[in-house]
């Protein structure tokens, strides 16, 4: 028995020092974009600058470094987590951001682009927001694009887009075949934000890795796909004024979205860990510029 014991020992200790040698000299796999996330950052940031006012909140993402722990240090694989970030406003948006991931900050190394564009309240606007990631550690690269309605009743899809709704179809129609089906788990993740999601919700699943030529046709259609949809919903906000009797239930409405977002999100908990004390000037002033107090 203790032969046993003594064998049994030994192996725990081994496995425990394969288990730390495995986790000090792991580096995530890198995957290309193709030059895409840098153009679509820089295309946006040119959309907003023609039309808009920039927000006091470019000024803290200016040279922005965020230092990680451990375990985020080895899924990005680096020790800071470079930000960019670019916010502005109009009189129909009360932000319209856009931000970049960069592992390590100045190596063009881009892991997740976000936009939102969020409508001052009483403009009957839904508001547009994307993700793009790429495959990280057990996770597939993918691409979100929708349009969230906060409040059904009030703010038409149709009316909105008006005859440039078959813009958004034909956008839709060019990049059916990488839409992630039920089967496949679509809208697993966000059942929450089911209430808000809109009949042309972009969902996208990434072809697998090592296909390079489907990649690259996936990357090129996905952007394609923000650069033809985002012109169109500029354009229609654009021509919205500010319904006064409106704007308290629109804003209470928006308020209630985003209070989901932040307790049930899983990219908000990932978030909070990730960006520490810098969370809520990233998240809830860049992206979501709502007068809640979270109690952070």
């Amino acid at each position: 028995m203790k032969k046993f014991l003594k064998i049994l020992g030994a192996l725990i200790v081994l496995l425990v020092i394969v288990v730390v040698i495995f986790v000090a000299t792991y580096k995530p796999k890198k995957f290309t974009d193709y030059g895409v996330y840098g153009d679509l950052f820089a295309w946006t940031t040119a959309q907003y600058e023609k039309q808009f006012q920039p927000r006091d909140i470019n000024t803290f993402f200016t040279s922005f470094a965020q230092p990680l722990g451990f375990p985020f240090s080895k899924v990005f694989g680096g020790k800071d987590l470079g930000v960019k970030l670019r916010s502005y406003e109009s009189a129909q948006l009360a932000a319209a951001t856009v931000s970049i991931f960069e592992v390590p900050p100045g190596s063009g190394y881009y892991t997740t682009v976000t936009l939102n564009l969020l409508p001052r309240s009483g403009v009957r606007a839904p508001i547009m927001h994307v993700d793009f990631l790429k495959p990280s550690a057990g996770v597939p690269g993918m691409f979100i694009l929708d349009f969230f309605n906060v409040d059904k009743k009030a703010i038409s899809y149709e009316e909105f887009f008006g005859e440039d709704i078959a813009v958004i179809k034909q956008a839709m129609a060019t990049v059916e075949k990488y839409q992630r089906t039920e089967a496949q788990g679509r809208g697993e993740i966000s059942r929450y934000l089911d209430p808000f999601k809109s009949p042309y919700r972009l969902e996208l699943n990434e072809p697998a890795a090592g296909d390079d030529a489907a990649r690259r046709a996936f990357y090129s259609a996905a952007s394609e796909a923000v650069k033809t949809v985002l012109p169109v919903y500029l354009k229609r906000i654009g021509r919205l004024q500010v319904d006064q009797a409106f704007a308290k239930g629109h804003e209470d409405a928006t308020n209630y979205l985003v209070r989901e977002l932040h307790a049930k999100d899983f990219a908000v908990k990932m978030g909070r860990n990730i960006f520490k004390e810098n969370f809520y000037t990233y998240w809830q002033k860049g992206f979501w510029f709502v007068n809640i107090d979270f109690g952070k």
